[in-house]
């Protein structure tokens, strides 16, 4: 394997996660681009203390300077409640990890602004998302400097990178590599490319088999506020409920998405993510806007949601449109308060039981119990509601009645 020298780069702010690709780009930045000083931004987004502590170690003999940027509250209040608010879900994937790639290169890009760097760097590779995510946001937040991906722009394989790390002595995890945030984790992305291979249980952090969770349900109470979950049994505050689901969800067997997805670029991937707080709460806030929200509001809002969640899978949380669809979103939450009682159980999530000061479900109106209205005179109401199909059936008449008759030879 035969690496070009690349043009000098001077003063580096670096993405830096302390796995194999980020590790890596120390050295080839120092190396073939003869960066004089590289900057490892490592970002706090809930991948807890001992990944933290374990990417320190891993530099602490390399010639580069560590800065740890704690943006726990802001990815989790910022971030992950707007992305609760939108139902932000993409095909099935809870999103977590296009988002926070997206933070991270914010942050990467304010230092290397206020550091007078004279580029940005990451580790992404040019068959995956991340690339597009961390360019955009470079481009938009560090204008002028040049945005360096050694990975992607040397063309190594995974094989080539194991190589290289090997024959500078780094230390890198040898099974399925992960991203951890607080919200969900990613298990080998990119790289199960066996769609009939199994994922070990063991390699799960949260998430166990249901055969293998406990015999007894476990009910749980969540408390919303204008669509942001407030309150949880005993945790208060977004980022307990979540660190309590995760346990709790992950413990009943729910939160595995193993999915065939479509990346940015068209590629089909096959990806496995664990995601037990997010795929309960995402559910609950969803059934309490069915509650809370009008007929029309909630048809307008999936679309919304929709267009919300693709955005940002593809790189767009500083596009204003963006800003344009969270005000639409921010709106509609004003009314979605209230409690869900729900049961967690071998996988399952069952809600049992919804609570809503707001809610528009009116047992006296609805029930056929009640005599809430004179139904007979819903009768105009219904045959002015048929009308449309009158003319169908008429016009459908007329079609028949001009159609050509064939005639035929004898």
């Amino acid at each position: 394997m035969h690496l070009r020298t690349m043009p000098p780069a001077g003063k580096v702010a670096l993405a830096y996660s302390g796995g194999l690709d980020s590790t890596l780009c120390i050295r080839l930045l120092q190396e073939y681009y003869e960066a004089k000083e590289v900057i490892l931004v490592l970002v706090d987004i809930g991948q807890g203390e001992a990944d933290l502590a374990a990417a320190a170690r891993t530099v602490e003999s390399l010639d580069a300077r560590l800065v740890t940027v704690d943006a726990r509250n802001e990815f989790t209040n910022e971030w992950v409640a707007r992305a609760i608010a939108a139902n932000g879900r993409y095909g099935d994937y809870p999103l977590s990890s296009s988002m926070t790639r997206q933070l991270i290169a914010s942050k990467v890009a304010a230092i290397a602004v206020q550091e007078g760097c004279d580029a940005v760097a990451e580790g992404s590779t040019g068959k995956g998302n991340d690339q597009f995510r961390f360019h955009n946001t470079f481009t938009y937040l560090a204008p002028g400097l040049r945005v360096l991906a050694p990975i992607r722009d040397f063309n190594l394989s995974r094989a080539d990178e194991r190589r290289l790390a090997q024959s500078y002595r780094l230390p890198f995890h040898q099974g399925i590599s992960d991203d951890k945030t607080s919200w969900g984790r990613a298990l080998g992305s990119g790289e199960i490319d066996d769609l009939g291979l199994q994922v070990p249980s063991n390699e799960f952090l949260w998430w166990v088999p249901p055969e293998q969770a406990s015999d007894h349900p476990s009910t749980h109470q969540v408390e919303f506020l204008e669509g942001i979950p407030v309150r949880m049994d005993w945790a208060q505050g977004l980022e307990s409920i979540i660190a309590s689901l995760n346990e709790t969800g992950g413990g009943n067997g729910i939160g595995r998405v193993d999915v065939i997805e479509d990346g940015i670029m068209g590629l089909k991937s096959r990806e496995v993510y664990e995601a037990p707080a997010a795929t309960i709460l995402l559910d609950l806030h969803g059934d309490l806007e069915r509650l809370c929200l009008t007929k029309e509001e909630l048809r307008f809002k999936q679309m919304v949601d929709s267009r919300w969640s693709d955005l940002v899978y593809h790189g767009g949380w500083f596009h204003p449109l963006r800003l344009d669809l969270d005000a639409f979103v921010a709106q509609s939450q004003k009314v979605v308060s209230g409690t869900i009682v729900f049961q967690v159980y071998k996988g399952n999530v069952a809600i049992l039981e919804r609570r809503s000061p707001l809610g528009l479900f009116d047992p006296a109106v609805r029930s056929l119990e009640h005599d809430s209205f004179d139904q007979s005179e819903m009768k105009g109401a219904v045959e002015a509601h048929a009308f449309e199909y009158a003319m169908l059936r008429d016009r459908n008449r007329r079609r028949a009645s001009q159609r050509p008759r064939t005639s035929r030879s004898s």
